[in-house]
């Protein structure tokens, strides 16, 4: 990326005072991530010279040479100048610089200077000339991500547990592979200091899952031409089986590639891990043969993340957690009490970590560590379809809609039998609960779905105001209208990097 910084930008950056976090952190991306920082050099020089302090003129000129010129630059035409200002010294200087960016040989122009914005807003280059603080958002969404977090989860370098590889933890894996191999694999993991989630319980280790980023030469997958990040250990204690942390760490890890831009995922594991080639089959990924270093056939399991290479005609769960969200697909907005959305949704921004969440109680919320989740109710709306998109409306406290997923099937059940089979570990609601509820209800509208993400930013209760299509006040299952959400989505609401077009 080809940045060009404006005098203004200059003297913040270089001169003799404190310089202020945005500048810094500005540079700071810009540089790690070797985007050019250059100067006009029949500009910002001209530009200097004429600066009346003449120890700052000093100094600012003699920091020029950290940064590169922009070589080869273009002499704006009389047709480029004709629609500007070009009287002065001044405004020559400006069009000189924003005409690198009419030809493309910039990709960006940094000023702080409102009537170079204005000028940029006159002949349609605004998108690209960014003020420091929409310079530093534009960098942040290029080069940073966010790492997925989970209440019961810790993101960390391996280093920490260091104190925990001999414990009978990893026993079952130093018999899969050795105990010399796997203790030097893990020392290993250390010195490279890989990254990795864990479940620690009363300071036990309960699931961990280590993961690294590998280029082509590292992980040799058949027919894949791009970086993928592999799950090097995927292991989950006896006495935590069947609170779903399968689904979690998937889940952790297909955001962790898409805010990545990673668009491969794999791991490797034995045939006799069935239930574990079960739930990677259902997610997507397919199966690659192949003999590991002990001769050993192992089982490559590949996910495809790469939005483009995905091709469906209705929403399946194989592509997850892409979705199509045409016409064709219905939406609607679903309300959920606070209380049972902070425990469907552990990983949502309305429920703020609590010092509770690694005790017994939070961490067999199983309904908030799954993908696939149940919502039931009373109503006997049975318009939503398989594949539509679902939108969940926090009432009473917080009213904002946040999480969205896809319907995966909906029906009305009296068989309290039944019920617990399609609903177990996917609700909030327990046994006694949904029995008595059914009791009295005599029979309950049930719709499975699975969870995508969160909103890229929550509709508030005064945007809700101003949509038709929420005139009942959502006070149950309402479809929202094509025209209201494609105005919601030109507004920025929808993640795109999850929408398959």
């Amino acid at each position: 990326m080809r940045i060009l910084i404006d005098t203004n930008i200059l003297i913040e950056l270089e001169d003799n005072r404190v310089i202020t976090e945005t500048f810094s952190k500005f540079y700071r991306i810009a540089n790690t991530n070797d985007c050019e920082i250059l100067y006009h050099p029949k500009a910002i020089p001209l530009d200097v010279s004429r600066d009346k302090n003449s120890d700052r003129k000093k100094i600012i000129l003699s920091k020029l040479n950290k940064y590169q010129f922009l070589q080869d630059y273009a002499k704006p035409t009389i047709e480029f100048t004709s629609n500007l200002k070009n009287s002065k010294i001044n405004d020559e200087i400006d069009n000189k610089q924003l005409f690198q960016l009419e030809k493309g040989f910039v990709d960006y122009f940094v000023t702080q200077d409102k009537g170079i914005h204005k000028n940029a807003l006159k002949i349609g280059l605004n998108d690209r000339v960014l003020t420091i603080d929409q310079a530093l958002i534009m960098l942040e969404e290029q080069f940073t991500f966010k790492i997925p977090s989970h209440p019961i989860l810790r993101e960390h370098s391996i280093r920490e547990i260091e104190s925990k590889f001999n414990s009978t933890f990893f026993d079952s894996l130093r018999e899969d592979y050795g105990e010399i191999e796997f203790n030097k694999w893990l020392q290993k993991c250390a010195i490279k200091n890989r990254k990795c989630y864990t479940l620690i319980v009363e300071d036990n280790l309960q699931a961990i899952l280590i993961y690294n980023l590998e280029n082509i030469e590292d992980h040799q997958l058949p027919n894949i031409f791009d970086e993928a990040l592999k799950i090097c250990t995927l292991k989950v204690d006896d006495t935590a089986f069947g609170i779903k942390l399968g689904e979690l760490f998937l889940n952790k890890m297909f955001e962790l590639c898409i805010n990545r831009k990673i668009k491969y995922l794999y791991l490797t594991v034995y045939e006799k891990q069935i239930h574990l080639i079960k739930l990677l089959e259902t997610f997507g990924f397919y199966r690659n043969e192949f003999q590991n270093s002990q001769g050993l056939i192992e089982i490559r399991m590949v996910k495809c993340l790469d939005k483009a290479k995905i091709k469906i005609s209705k929403n399946d769960i194989s592509a997850h957690p892409f979705y199509l969200n045409n016409s064709n697909v219905k939406k609607y907005v679903i309300p959920i009490r606070p209380d049972f959305y902070g425990s469907l949704f552990k990983d949502g921004k309305l429920r703020p970590p609590t010092l509770f969440d690694k005790a017994p109680d939070s961490i067999n919320e199983i309904q908030g560590n799954t993908i696939v989740k149940a919502y039931i109710s009373n109503s006997k709306n049975k318009k939503p379809k398989k594949g539509d998109l679902l939108f969940f409306y926090s009432s009473k406290v917080n009213q904002v809609i946040e999480p969205f997923g896809v319907l995966e099937n909906i029906e009305i059940v009296n068989d309290f039998d039944k019920l617990w089979n399609i609903v177990r570990k996917k609700t909030v609601f327990t046994e006694i609960e949904l029995r008595k509820w059914l009791e009295e209800k005599g029979e309950l509208h049930v719709i499975t779905f699975r969870l995508i993400a969160y909103l890229k930013k929550n509709i508030s209760l005064q945007k809700i105001k101003e949509i038709d299509s929420f005139k009942n006040k959502l006070q149950t299952i309402t479809e929202l209208k094509e025209t209201d959400y494609t105005k919601l989505n030109n507004e920025g609401y929808f993640d795109q990097r999850y929408i398959i077009n």
